[in-house]
């Protein structure tokens, strides 16, 4: 039999589904960045002066007000056809939302992969399954209780739906929820996808390179990158892709089946991410480029860092050329190595970077490997830029490249997007550093920042993902910038900025230079005020929107 006030509440409840879906898109894109990690989300959601839970509450009483006020003021025309005025300011306000969402741009935009749209359609379900509940619980529980409202039938009867307009705040957990329900089905999925991936590695011929480190990982594979095309057809993982879906989708993207040498850059987060990487890729080469107090939080402990990273030297390559600091940093784990092992492994010492120039623009260098030197002259910037290049010239050797091939390689090198990359608009030099997040990086970045003759800022949240050192190594920050003696801090957000803060006032640092903003938009609307031709201002770690 045909239910017409059924089928009013599911057109009701999907046309607000539509509306409540498209005004929080940017969910998605925070899950995105938080690696679809409910605590990750959780973490964001509860963030001091989330702008987003801000605009829930706001949508949110916004809705009830106009849904309450419109019904009573209409309440003359009758019941039904107040509740349809109604409907008015609620779809108005709720298009509003959309519109401001729209303008609302996270820092990393979202990506509509695969899973982004599985998320979103489950996500619109959950929303219009919800709503449809809360409207046919309210008219079951208005038809069975209005008998008892006496003279205020008529009151109840206006705000039947009234609880309809708390759903806005409720979005987040909706979110969240449809998170849970895909995460068995994504982690299948992706199970299955690497699995493909790493039946077609098995298969390609060609050479394989790892890159591991806790810093300079993709600085270090372009630089490599770049270099060994001038002998092979090369293919690299993209951007920081440095996990099993990441490596995944490179094998399946169009340069793979052609490539002479595969080159992938391998992360970690927690115990046990390099050997899975390492057994699915298979280097025959690598390059270790160093550790430092990085991901600490789920590492647990610098000594944790070290044995993750150094599963590469036991992945069966055979050479893998490791940074300068190493042979001290990982005396015990090389010591724990199989003589084989060992043998594979070569350090660079340092001394092969002769007559070293730190320019403001570039890095002038002699580098001496056996037997050969090269006169470097790259637009990179920074001392950790000489010894990335000394890296890979000494893993291009030994991939069999000529002296011709590697010069010829240096000199088509360029600055690495978002890693120290230097530059210039109307005469003012931006230093941008957005991916920098490890201390090493940060120092050798204030140090560049110092080489500029006019007025020298720097804007930066601090250092973050280095669990129990993270308030230390803060304050190491803070000391920094005291002796670097710039002309303007500006802090960012409320995360690590008061370790910061503290340390620089402790060491002497001038209060009246510094300042604190919440969030990156208002620092750049105080530079856009203040900057002038011939100033130098370094982006310091840039913080996706999760943190």
């Amino acid at each position: 039999m045909f239910d017409l006030n059924m089928l009013l509440r599911i057109v009701s409840a999907l046309v607000c589904a539509c509306f409540f879906t498209v005004a929080t898109l940017k969910l998605a894109g925070v899950a995105q960045q938080a690696g679809y990690r409910s605590g990750g989300i959780g973490r964001w959601l509860c963030r001091k002066g989330n702008v987003f839970m801000v605009r829930m509450l706001s949508w949110t009483l916004l809705l009830a007000f106009s849904v309450v006020v419109t019904s009573l003021a209409f309440s003359f025309v009758g019941e039904e056809y107040a509740l349809i005025i109604s409907a008015v300011p609620f779809l108005g306000f709720s298009l509003m939302a959309c519109i401001v969402d729209s303008k609302f741009v996270l820092k990393v935009p979202v990506k509509y992969t695969g899973r982004v749209k599985r998320l979103v359609a489950v996500y619109f379900l959950l929303v219009a399954c919800v709503t449809y509940a809360v409207i046919a619980v309210c008219s079951f529980v208005f038809d069975f209780t209005s008998a008892y409202a006496g003279d205020y039938r008529w009151l109840y009867g206006l705000l039947r739906y009234a609880p309809v307009a708390i759903l806005p705040v409720l979005l987040p957990l909706i979110f969240m929820l449809a998170n849970l329900i895909l995460y068995p089905f994504e982690g299948l999925h992706n199970r299955r996808f690497v699995k493909k991936a790493e039946g077609k590695l098995a298969e390609k011929e060609g050479l394989k390179v790892a890159i591991v480190g806790s810093y300079g990982k993709t600085s270090v594979k372009q630089i490599l990158r770049t270099i060994l095309s001038q002998k092979y057809a090369v293919c690299a993982t993209p951007a920081s892709f440095n996990t099993p879906m990441g490596i995944a989708k490179t094998v399946f993207g169009g340069d793979f089946d052609d490539c002479q040498v595969f080159i992938a850059e391998m992360g970690a987060r927690k115990k046990g991410d390099v050997k899975v990487l390492a057994e699915a890729v298979k280097p025959d080469y690598a390059i270790f480029t160093g550790v430092c107090a990085q991901h600490i939080a789920t590492f647990r402990s610098l000594d944790g860092v070290k044995e993750e990273k150094c599963e590469i030297l036991r992945c069966g390559a055979k050479k893998v050329v490791c940074g300068a600091t190493l042979k001290e940093d990982i005396a015990a784990q090389f010591d724990a190595l199989t003589k084989e092992q060992k043998e594979s492994v070569l350090f660079v010492t340092g001394e092969e970077i002769q007559d070293l120039q730190l320019l403001f623009n570039g890095t002038k260098f002699n580098l001496a490997i056996g037997e050969e030197t090269y006169a470097v002259d790259v637009p990179l910037l920074g001392k950790h830029s000489a010894e990335n290049i000394s890296l890979c010239v000494m893993l291009a050797k030994e991939m069999g490249l000529t002296k011709e091939e590697i010069e010829k390689g240096l000199a088509a090198l360029q600055p690495v997007e978002h890693r120290l990359q230097l530059i210039e608009e109307n005469g003012v030099y931006i230093l941008d550093d957005a991916y920098n997040a490890n201390e090493r990086g940060a120092m050798e970045a204030i140090d560049a920042l110092c080489r500029f003759e006019g007025r020298k800022i720097i804007v930066t949240p601090g250092l973050v993902e280095t669990g129990v050192l993270e308030a230390a190594l803060c304050e190491k920050l803070g000391n920094k910038l005291a002796a670097a003696n710039l002309d303007k801090i500006i802090l960012v957000g409320d995360t690590l900025v008061a370790p910061v803060k503290k340390a620089y006032e402790a060491a002497g640092g001038d209060k009246d230079k510094m300042s604190v903003v919440f969030s990156l938009e208002k620092a750049k609307g105080i530079l856009a005020e203040e900057l002038t031709q011939g100033d130098a201002v370094l982006f310091l770690n840039d913080l996706p929107d999760v943190y």
